[in-house]
């Protein structure tokens, strides 16, 4: 190799905001995994309901349309309101097998008068399936967005991912850290290498519950490389049910979308294609992250409101501040975190260098 391909900058083999115009696009607050209340809710407040110490009462419970309420006027843009498959119009069905009276998904929002032309929200069609996966000794939950698909029947995960991609949808891994631990993702990387709309994992759930998710998370990145990208995603996972002081869910962790054009099928394009970063509060606030720009060897990433920004390969802080340089990263990617006080932090996408150069 001579001196003049010596000094050449190492490259990203990908990288999600390449042609992400952050002038232009609009960041979408987003939520995509959360359930029909299970008890009344306002959905005017901005906090957690109901309270802590409320004595449930499902048979007030609030409606869809107020749950979507609440969240738009909480600033959120798109949603979709992901039902388990065993719970229908406050029935359960848990151990019961797919029937008529259970395959069904918490759509249209039209029957709550909320999917009107003036509406603010996007609306996606979405639920929560389960079904079999190696190594794990119960059902494994899978989330079903832009199709209406609403029973995994038990089968194996990887056909209920390819059912879900072959209605036109997409799907993603919620809440991993509750399944597998980072030493244990053998059955994830031979899911996502054999359905490809199967996008990726929940890093932050809730009130980040399962903290172990952003390591099976950076397992994966690393496992399955540029060829096989593995996007992260945060929800709220919001029941509507009453939770101690410190475990609330309402409006704690998301996914926010940088959309140029607001419909479901951009919603579903940005999903795949990592246009995208999560956010978990805390008992702060998240960063905003402005701008992520790479070149020249160098990645900068602009968010004003952070205290400080480190940078992550394999698990492992490589180097602090807003910029990295590439030749700095030892492993197949790069992603930053920009946080702020009481935990608040705000998670790019992985960004994945090319091996040719390095």
């Amino acid at each position: 190799m001579t001196p003049t391909q010596d000094a050449q900058p190492l490259s990203l083999a990908r990288n999600p905001y390449a042609d992400v115009n952050w002038e232009r696009a609009t960041q979408c607050r987003s939520q995509f995994h959360l359930h029909e209340p299970r008890n009344p809710i306002d959905p005017t407040s901005a906090a957690h309901d109901p309270p802590a110490e409320t004595d449930p009462d499902e048979s007030a419970r609030s409606t869809p349309g107020e749950l979507v309420d609440k969240y738009q006027r909480a600033g959120y843009a798109t949603m979709a309101i992901t039902e388990h498959e065993y719970y229908v119009d406050g029935t359960e069905f848990k151990g019961m097998p797919a029937s008529p009276e259970n395959e069904v998904t918490t759509w249209p929002w039209s029957r709550w008068d909320r999917e009107t032309p003036e509406s603010a929200m996007v609306p996606i069609q979405g639920a929560e399936l389960r079904g079999t996966i190696a190594g794990v000794d119960r059902l494994h939950d899978i989330v079903s967005l832009g199709n209406g698909l609403a029973h995994g029947r038990e089968r194996p995960l990887e056909v209920v991912a390819a059912d879900i991609g072959d209605r036109g949808g997409v799907s993603f891994l919620p809440h991993p850290g509750k399944y597998v631990g980072a030493d244990e993702i053998d059955p994830y990387v031979d899911l996502f290498e054999a359905v490809e709309t199967v996008v990726g994992v929940e890093a932050f759930n809730a009130d980040d519950r399962y903290p172990d998710c952003r390591a099976v998370w950076d397992a994966l990145v690393g496992a399955l490389g540029p060829e096989r990208p593995v996007w992260a995603l945060a929800n709220d996972d919001y029941h509507a049910r009453p939770r101690p002081d410190g475990a609330e869910r309402f409006d704690q962790s998301r996914t926010v979308l940088l959309l140029e054009d607001q419909s479901p099928a951009a919603v579903l394009g940005a999903l795949r294609d990592g246009h995208s970063y999560v956010q978990y509060d805390g008992d702060g606030v998240a960063p905003t992250i402005r701008s992520v720009d790479a070149d020249d060897g160098r990645v900068h990433l602009d968010a004003p409101d952070a205290g400080a920004i480190r940078w992550i390969t394999g698990g492992e802080t490589v180097a602090e501040g807003p910029e990295i340089a590439l030749d700095a990263v030892s492993g197949r990617y790069v992603r930053a975190e920009a946080t702020a006080g009481g935990g608040a932090v705000s998670c790019t996408q992985p960004l994945y260098l090319d091996g040719r150069n390095r």
